[in-house]
Parts: C-alpha cells; sequence; structure tokens
C-alpha cells in the first residue's frame, strides 16, 4: 500500500503543478499523456481535446466502464490589455471576493513561466463578471492568458491534502491511479475507460461534446471523479462518497450497484474501509452530461474543503481533501472495474429477490 500510496500522491502533485483554466488546459493534456506513456496505456484524442485512455476487458458481454474527470479549475483569462494593465474573465464558479482588489493572482504564460500580480477590483458592469489585473512586474502581454489564484500547487499537510485545484486534479490523478493498478494486475472483465475531458467549469462543455458524439459505446457505465463540497453525510475523513445525484439530476441505479458491490467486497476484505453515500447538492457534475445522453451513470465524490477556493469570512484559499479519502477512492474506482459483471449480487438486491419461505406461505395463506 505504501507504494501505491506514494505513487497516487506523486501523480497529483506532478497534476497540480500544471495551472489550468477551461480552454487552457494544455500542460495538464501533458502531464496526464505522459503518466499514461508510463503506464504503457495508449490514448486517442478526441476533436475536443478530451483524452481517452482504455483497458481492454476479458468478456466482450460485460459492459463497459468510464471513470471521468475534468482538467480545468475556476480561475480568469486575461483578454486585452487597458491602460497598462489587463483585463480578465472570470472563467467558472469563482468566489465573490475574486472580485475585488488586491487578490493575489499568477499570470500563466504558453510555455508556463508564471508572473505574479494582482486584483484591481471589478472592472465594467457586474454581470460581465471582469476584473482589472495589475501586474507585479509591468510587461507586454498577448491574450488570451490564463490567470489562477496564487496558491499552492501542492502540499502534504497532516491528514489532508491542499491544492489550487483539487478540484478535479484529484479526479484524475484517481483515475491514472486506478489505471496503473489495473493495468498491471489481472485484466477487468469489461474494457476500462480513463477520461479526461475540458472545459467543465463553464458548463461541463467537453463532456457534453464527447457524450453528444457518442465516442464512448452507449452501454457504457459511466462514473464521475469529482471533489465537492463536504455536507452532512458526505463529511471529510469518514471516506470516499458514492454520489447518487447532483443538483440537476439522480443518477442510476444499476450503474451505481458497481459501487455498492465495490463497496461491499472492499469492505470484506478490510474492515476499516470507509465509504459514504449521498446526494451532493452543492453543484452539477459530468455525469450528468453523460446521463441526458442516454448513458447509465453514478458518480464518486472526494469531499472538499474551501470549494472553489473560497474560504470562510471571504478569504481565497486552497482546497483541499482528506488523504485517506483520496486513496479510498481509489481503492474503489480500481475494484469497482472488476465488479462489472457482479454488480446484480450487491447484498440489497440478494435480500429484496430471496424472500423468506414463510413469509411467502402466510401471503398464499392470507391472498384470499
Amino acid at each position: 500500500m505504501s507504494d501505491l500510496r506514494e505513487q497516487a500522491l506523486e501523480y497529483l502533485s506532478r497534476l497540480g503543478s500544471n495551472p489550468a483554466t477551461a480552454f487552457k488546459e494544455d500542460r495538464v493534456i501533458e502531464t496526464v499523456k505522459e503518466i499514461l506513456s508510463e503506464i504503457g496505456l495508449e490514448h486517442k484524442v478526441d476533436e475536443f481535446g478530451n483524452i481517452i485512455a482504455k483497458i481492454s476487458g476479458t468478456n466482450p458481454t460485460a459492459n463497459p466502464l468510464a471513470i471521468v474527470a475534468h482538467m480545468d479549475h475556476p480561475g480568469f483569462e486575461i483578454t486585452s490589455n487597458h491602460d497598462g494593465n489587463y483585463i480578465a474573465q472570470a472563467m467558472g464558479g469563482i468566489p465573490p471576493s475574486s472580485f475585488e482588489a488586491g487578490v493575489p493572482v499568477q499570470v500563466i504564460l504558453p510555455d508556463g513561466k508564471r508572473i505574479l500580480g494582482s486584483t484591481m477590483g471589478m472592472f465594467g458592469e457586474e454581470n460581465e463578471r471582469q476584473v482589472l489585473i495589475k501586474l507585479d512586474q509591468p510587461q507586454d502581454l498577448e491574450p488570451p492568458l490564463s490567470a489562477v489564484f496564487d496558491l499552492t500547487d501542492f502540499e502534504l499537510d497532516g491528514e489532508h491534502i491542499r491544492m489550487r485545484a483539487v478540484d478535479d486534479l484529484a479526479g484524475c490523478g484517481s483515475i491514472l491511479s486506478a489505471l496503473t493498478r489495473l493495468s498491471s494486475g489481472d485484466a477487468p472483465p469489461g474494457d476500462v475507460y480513463g477520461v479526461f475531458t475540458r472545459a467543465e467549469e463553464v458548463g461541463l462543455v467537453g463532456a457534453r461534446l464527447m457524450a453528444e458524439a457518442g465516442t464512448l459505446p452507449p452501454e457504457t457505465l459511466v462514473i464521475s471523479a469529482e471533489s465537492s463540497r463536504s455536507l452532512p453525510g458526505a463529511e471529510m475523513g469518514e471516506g470516499i462518497v458514492i454520489r447518487v445525484g447532483d443538483a440537476g439530476f439522480t443518477f442510476t441505479a444499476d450503474a451505481e450497484s458497481v459501487l455498492i458491490r465495490a463497496r461491499e467486497t472492499l469492505q470484506q476484505r478490510e474492515s476499516g474501509f470507509k465509504c459514504q453515500r449521498q446526494l451532493m447538492s452543492g453543484g452539477t457534475c459530468e455525469a450528468s452530461a453523460f446521463a441526458v445522453f442516454g448513458y447509465q451513470t453514478t458518480g464518486i465524490a472526494f469531499p472538499l474543503g474551501n470549494y472553489h477556493n473560497g474560504a470562510p469570512e471571504g478569504r481565497i484559499e486552497a482546497e483541499y481533501i482528506n488523504v485517506n479519502d483520496y486513496l479510498g477512492g481509489i481503492e474503489l474506482i480500481t475494484e469497482a472495474a472488476r465488479r462489472v459483471s457482479d454488480r446484480v449480487n450487491t447484498a440489497f438486491r440478494q435480500r429484496i429477490r430471496e424472500v423468506p419461505p414463510n413469509l411467502r406461505q402466510r401471503m398464499l395463506d392470507t391472498g384470499n
């Protein structure tokens, strides 16, 4: 477990060292491809820039399983120069205090170099969601460029992982770790896809376009791997959350059964395995995008602190999750890939199917 833990954290650290906003995920994409190459997995990139990796299964009649996460995070896009400073458009759901003056940012150049600056307050009308950015060291920039909050890329702080963009690099890291484990052991029954999408924070765009195009086989069971704000019943440190739905959609029981069966298997194997189950109504995730286009979907969620970098009292701070929740999520989706064909055998389904003979007889005796 120690080696697997270190590998999972290393993947996440490498992903975190590449700040990205919607439509500007290039360096995260490069890192995902590098890790897939190290694992020894081929991948393809669709016309929208989404990455799809695949492990072939042993049973052609088994449902494929796809685990989906996105590579972008809320931030700003610098669009133009204004009197020596720069106008930046909010990309995704950032905290209201982001539009105030004095918020430290990093501007990301095409070569990955970072330039420090800070916000000067809102620019234009409120509904335009723009700020003015001043650089610490004035220089000419060529928009469009990403600007992100000046926060830690990755930090292991006791039982917590702190990052600018846990959402959703934790999802990406968990998929890469699960693919590593699956590729080095017995092949799963069905094909397993690792899917890394773009522009989720501005409306699930990459996932919607991919689902619309039917890139995955229609019988694929889709798991969204997300980081979602902690809620009662989905609390940090209490285990990975099986997500039964989001703010917009209720997911499907057949797909969820893969996770339920995996949870049962892990709890039989490891008495201390923690797992929660909850409707995560704090936002929408990519499972909804695939569900709308006819796929059976489910999800997992890492309970998240400082969602979208919004901390108490209007502070802008790093997001954070519990280390063991993260590692447990990797275990759950890895086991889920092995349980696709066994999903009809959850304890609940068996209990409901098997009516005790004495109750059956009593119903017959009293039915008339």
